[in-house]
């Protein structure tokens, strides 16, 4: 059993390849007083870690094509995902194609909403949307999602016989479209994705080692109630994995314990900001209460990750004390300490949103172009393609 387990405890730029955004950082130019490694290195295994955030994912994709352009033949070995992030995960593992071109189509053709349905040419799109008040072009999400979701019909006339707003049936066309199976189960990523079961009130991650993963587990952890329903997945019924944690680290970090590797890195992308405006109206108050929740749940990982990170090291500075034939080695508690690994490297990529950028159900061109510059410049800013140390990273989680 690895010392991460799997519970509430552990918790959710443009640029064509070669591009660089202003004060990007070459490898000749470290920041200072920051021991850094060459991304060539490749003792590394590398876990993602993707939270939910509804249209706050399109910074993920920002961050992602950054970390892949500066890591030229970049693969990570695991990636985890959370509602939205489970989104992105299916198709960063399982894209067919080229998975960054594969997300930036995502989410600039499939995801983002426009005053027009999608069929209509751009210059009709660009025509009518100059007539679009920019704070109702914000808002047309409410009438649906056409790469992602459409309103139930029937919750019109009875609404309180319903159990959701929306259905998720265009999420599983743009998922099919996008993602291969056979490559997101077996193309040497290891992938997680965390839904919430609705009778148990347990968090499950349906795991490409252990399962083989399909549209409806990937659908199942972006099922956020009461807007969109329930996934039946075997039997059982699941709601979003951010109800009950939107940062899955604990699924990354026991993953990478089973790597057959030297060192290992984790990469994370905050998306909810910890400071923002005091709320104007209703809206500001709901969207500022969401930031709150997933903010300060992303903390305590923080807090906990940094103390067994050290308690790793311990554990390591023992084993070098023991002699090899010390009776300690012999006893079980002792060998199952040795299965715990540190964390060697980190990067904690935190969205710094404007308030304009930062509400989760705005899906419009805009801010999702938007989102998009902000997570590469704020990746390449941070040096992502370099491999820091874990230490100096997570106190970015504290903090």
């Amino acid at each position: 059993m690895s010392a991460f387990a799997d519970d509430p405890l552990w918790g959710v730029g443009k640029g064509g390849p070669g591009a660089r955004a202003p004060g990007f950082l070459t490898h000749s130019q470290p920041r200072r007083g920051i021991d850094i490694v060459s991304p060539l290195d490749n003792d590394y295994g590398t876990a993602i870690i993707l939270q939910g955030g509804g249209a706050l994912g399109a910074y993920e994709l920002g961050v992602l094509k950054a970390l892949y352009e500066t890591r030229p033949g970049f693969k990570p070995a695991v990636v985890t995902g959370i509602s939205i992030g489970a989104i992105t995960t299916a198709v960063l593992a399982g894209a067919k194609g080229d998975p960054i071109q594969a997300l930036d189509r995502l989410w600039r053709e499939k995801l983002t909403v426009l005053p027009l349905p999608p069929f209509f040419p751009s210059t009709y799109q660009q025509f009518v949307s100059a007539f679009v008040p920019d704070e109702l072009e914000k808002h047309l999400s409410a009438w649906g999602n056409p790469g992602m979701y459409r309103p139930r019909l029937d919750y019109a006339y009875a609404p309180w016989r319903r159990t959701s707003i929306y259905d998720l049936a265009p999420l599983r066309q743009t998922l099919s479209e996008m993602v291969d199976l056979e490559k997101l189960n077996n193309g040497g990523i290891r992938v997680a994705v965390g839904a919430t079961n609705v009778g148990t009130s347990d968090i499950r991650y349906f795991d490409n080692n252990k399962v083989r993963l399909s549209f409806e587990n990937v659908m199942a952890s972006g099922s956020l109630p009461p807007g969109f329903p329930m996934t039946e997945v075997n039997g059982d019924y699941y709601w979003d994995g951010g109800l009950f944690e939107n940062t899955p680290l604990s699924p990354a970090l026991n993953r990478l314990e089973e790597l057959d590797k030297e060192k290992r890195e984790l990469v994370v992308v905050e998306l909810f900001p910890r400071e923002s405006p005091i709320p104007d109206d209703m809206a500001d108050v709901v969207n500022r209460m969401l930031q709150l929740q997933y903010t300060n749940r992303l903390k305590l990982d923080g807090k906990f990750f940094e103390k067994f990170n050290n308690y790793i090291e311990l554990v390591e500075e023992i084993d070098g004390t023991l002699e090899e034939e010390h009776p300690v080695r012999q006893t079980e508690g002792y060998k199952e300490l040795q299965k715990y690994k540190k964390i060697d490297a980190a990067s904690v990529i935190r969205a710094h949103l404007p308030p304009e950028l930062a509400n989760a159900s705005d899906f419009s061109k805009a801010s999702i172009e938007g989102r998009i510059d902000a997570g590469y410049r704020d990746a390449i800013e941070q040096n992502i393609e370099e491999y820091t140390p874990a230490e100096q990273e997570i106190a970015k989680l504290t903090s």
